[in-house]
């Protein structure tokens, strides 16, 4: 597959576009959602569980959970791991590929987010899941987290934000939809608007529009289930508020 431009000579942008506060609530949901799960277990007490993220990105989520939990951060894009050792000195990066990883240990807990967004069919997206369930440990408990499955996928669907920094005006949009509704894929395109900060810009300034298409999974509640439950696992999926994104919860 090849690698969007966010995660590659755009990868910079990460910090800005999708900043670390943005991911505390998601931390909070899935802290609490540990506790609960090891609350009954006595051989969690007193011991500092472990979290496996793959496709951590820039590390925005382990940011919430690095206190608290030992932390590894998987990604394959190197700049995005850049970002995360810049931002989590404390956490272990490791490069590597969802799809095939193996590192030799389980985790008590296995978080996927919207990485597994990348997974454009279920060849991928099970052999990710696969993976995750290789790291868990008998007890652990795993994330996975889509974006979007076909039950909550709104074609069309338009966002946009912007920020400022010292040298830089900063506004993106994204846009996603279905090209094809026969297929397991849709498409994300995103759009960065920039141009010189006017403090640290003397002159015209000139706005540099650059164009980032993503092609993602799409894939329905059973399809993900149904994957879950070949990799060995057990899963249910949490009822969150209204436009989050979807949330199964799988054991061993």
């Amino acid at each position: 597959m090849s690698t969007p431009r966010l995660y590659d000579d755009l990868a910079y942008l990460w910090p800005l576009l999708s900043p670390p506060e943005h991911y505390e609530a998601e931390a909070a949901t899935l802290r609490a959602l540990i506790a609960g799960h090891f609350m009954m277990d006595p051989a969690a007490r007193g011991r500092r569980l472990s979290v496996l993220e793959l496709g951590a990105g820039g590390g925005h989520t382990l940011f919430h959970l690095r206190d608290e939990f030992d932390c590894v951060a998987v990604d394959l894009s190197e700049p995005m791991l850049d970002n995360c050792r810049a931002l989590n000195p404390s956490i272990q990066c490791v490069l590597g590929d969802m799809r095939t990883l193996r590192l030799g240990r389980a985790f008590d807990v296995v978080l996927v987010h919207d990485a597994i967004d990348y997974m454009t069919t279920t060849q991928d997206a099970q052999a990710a899941i696969d993976t995750i369930a290789a790291h868990l440990t008998a007890t652990g408990i795993a994330f996975i987290a889509p974006t979007y499955t076909r039950e909550t996928f709104v074609d069309g669907d338009v966002a946009d934000d912007g920020t400022t920094t010292e040298s830089q005006e900063l506004t993106y949009f994204s846009f996603v939809h279905d090209p094809d509704p026969a297929d397991t894929t849709m498409e994300m395109i995103l759009l960065y608007l920039m141009r010189p900060n006017p403090s640290a810009h003397a002159g015209p300034r000139q706005v540099q529009v650059v164009e980032d298409r993503h092609t993602c999974g799409l894939f329905d509640n059973d399809t993900w289930a149904d994957m879950i439950h070949r990799a060995g696992m057990q899963c249910n999926l949490f009822e969150q508020e209204a436009g989050a994104w979807s949330l199964f919860i799988a054991t061993h």
